[in-house]
């Protein structure tokens, strides 16, 4: 599932760069569930939001706590990637001397070389990203802390 993963990751960067998807909205389809659901329907309002000429949008703290764990597990997937392509270039050594052969595995080296450029492109998206989920759950807990300074509920 890891590779399929980085696969179906790496098509909806492709689909965002060519269609202007939010990468967003195209990776809560690619994790599906309900958190995929929340990371996509808040992408969705925040684009009509703005097509509208403004207006306001919200995740709640489970549904982004949510969306945060499943960004998680795709970093944890794209890192058991990585070590799959490193794992197989250090089994992947040419049986003979001869020049079809030793093309053979300077390719196959060059691809894994692109496979793992790539593989750690998406970790650091993926982990900048998890770095803006955790501070858009910060600033939902400082402000319902302060709505509750002003609004304190009484027993």
């Amino acid at each position: 599932m890891g590779v399929l993963m980085a696969g179906s990751w790496f098509d909806a960067l492709a689909d965002e760069a060519a269609n202007g998807v939010s990468a967003t909205a195209a990776v809560g389809a690619v994790l599906g569930g309900a958190a995929g659901a929340a990371v996509a329907g808040a992408s969705v309002a925040a684009r009509m939001a703005d097509a509208a000429g403004g207006g306001s949008w919200s995740f709640d703290k489970d549904e982004i706590d949510a969306v945060i764990k499943d960004w998680k597990a795709l970093a944890e997937e794209l890192k058991g990637d990585r070590d799959l392509f490193h794992a197989f270039g250090l089994t992947s050594v040419a049986p003979s001397e001869d020049e079809p052969t030793t093309q053979f595995v300077k390719t196959l080296y060059d691809g894994l070389r692109g496979l793992d450029e790539s593989n750690r492109s998406m970790i650091k998206y993926v982990y900048e990203f998890i770095g803006k989920l955790e501070e858009a759950r910060a600033s939902i807990d400082q402000r319902d802390a302060l709505a509750a300074e002003t609004f304190p509920v009484k027993d």
